[in-house]
């Protein structure tokens, strides 16, 4: 489905898998790390936290792919995406900290993009405001930014299949004026 560089691969997640993902949201979530409160209280925090992210990704994205990323066999990361009819939509990507900025999440977003490209779809996700090198990755890979709110920044990419199919769309419009003036010359605003 999605073509990556020969060391990595995506797999389902299993079972025994938890423990890696518990740990992996825990690198991710400095900001309740840092509270000056009781570690035990931290961590159940934090537990909360994935248990509500999980949750919401459930209800809103039933059929999402939910894939662990090996790299030369090894958890690297893990990846939650949703393959509507209209784009493909990263839902969330991580990577732990030890393998950071070494191109692994790159090469995801590139074989998403080719994937999207090949589809005729677009890419969307949602990145958090404050993610410095996430949205720097999105922009070189060609995302843009369509709308933010206090939180998180919603990004696009579209491939040039679906720029080229937007393009026609948004011609659309004129086509149908035309078809409104009548053999005449004369514009009949009922036709």
């Amino acid at each position: 489905m999605y073509k990556l560089p020969a060391a990595l691969a995506l797999r389902e997640v299993y079972d025994d898998d938890q423990a890696f993902l518990d740990a992996l949201y825990a690198s991710r979530r400095e900001d309740l790390r840092q509270m000056p409160m009781d570690a035990a209280f931290i961590a159940q925090m934090i537990k909360m936290q994935q248990h509500v992210q999980m949750e919401g990704v459930r209800m809103n994205y039933p059929d999402a792919m939910h894939r662990v990323i090996e790299r030369a066999g090894q958890a690297v990361g893990r990846v939650i995406i949703n393959a509507g009819s209209d784009d493909i939509r990263l839902i969330d990507i991580a990577i732990i900290p030890s393998v950071q900025r070494q191109g692994i999440a790159r090469a995801i977003l590139l074989a998403l993009q080719a994937d999207a490209q090949g589809q005729g779809k677009g890419v969307s996700l949602a990145v958090e405001q404050t993610n410095f090198a996430a949205r720097g990755l999105y922009l070189q890979l060609g995302f843009v930014a369509i709308s933010a709110d206090a939180l998180f920044e919603q990004m696009h990419w579209r491939s040039q299949a679906a720029a080229e199919e937007q393009a026609m769309i948004d011609l659309l419009p004129a086509t149908t004026l035309a078809h409104k003036i009548t053999q005449q010359g004369q514009f009949d605003a009922t036709a």
